[in-house]
């Protein structure tokens, strides 16, 4: 009787241990998907960061020379401050105090630009600038004076660019009057036009470093 009682009390210790197994392998498996679901609950961040840096790669870039990031998204026209300032997406103005300040010395015409999008944009270099009078258009020639630097301009921001002329005097050579300014902001296609309300200028469209020339758009 006692060798009866110790075989039924033998199969249940035997029972129990392999319930206690088959429990510790359900929560190993359970920690598995855990792991395994990880990454696919992380991936949108993952995304989002990677939109931010895109944003910040547009915002630090252009100021410290950017003009690679600029090149890369240019002609996209969003707006962001890694892509250049479209013709549309500007203001033009001759900003006040332009013109030769006494008689027979050169003259300074400053040209502002105003970002009237809504978000910032950037430029670097020469704009192209055309004085144009009855039949002739002198494309002006660039000033080397000043390095083109990348210029991002907020939206209602301002930046300037200058062109210096040297106004015509009695004797000096062929006299110009140019009756309008034709401005195509740096990597663009499309031109805006202005007035010209200055006083004539010598002509010294074939001189190899003639008194009236541009500087590079950000110059003061």
């Amino acid at each position: 009787m006692l060798r009866l009682r110790t075989a039924p009390l033998a199969a249940i210790a035997v029972i129990a241990a392999g319930l206690t197994l088959t429990a510790c392998g359900s929560d190993n498996g359970g920690s598995d998907k855990v792991a395994t679901d990880t990454p696919s609950t992380t991936a949108p961040n993952g995304t989002g960061t990677g939109s931010s840096s895109g944003a910040d790669g547009g915002r630090t870039m252009a100021p410290s020379g950017g003009s690679v990031g600029g090149g890369t998204n240019a002609g996209t026209g969003t707006g962001t401050g890694g892509d250049h300032c479209l013709t549309s997406q500007l203001a033009f103005a001759v900003a006040p105090g332009s013109g030769a300040q006494s008689q027979g010395s050169q003259g300074a015409v400053t040209i502002t630009l105003t970002n009237k999008g809504a978000k910032s944009c950037a430029m670097k270099g020469y704009p192209g600038v055309d004085l144009v009078g009855g039949s002739t258009k002198w494309s002006l020639t660039r000033g080397t004076a000043e390095t083109p630097k990348t210029v991002t301009v907020r939206p209602n921001a301002t930046t300037t660019f200058n062109i210096f002329y040297l106004p015509f005097d009695k004797g000096d050579g062929q006299e110009f009057k140019p009756k309008s300014i034709v401005i195509t902001p740096p990597n663009e296609t499309h031109s805006h036009t202005l007035p010209w309300d200055f006083s004539s200028v010598l002509l010294q469209d074939g001189a190899t470093h003639p008194g009236t020339y541009i500087s590079p758009v950000g110059s003061k």
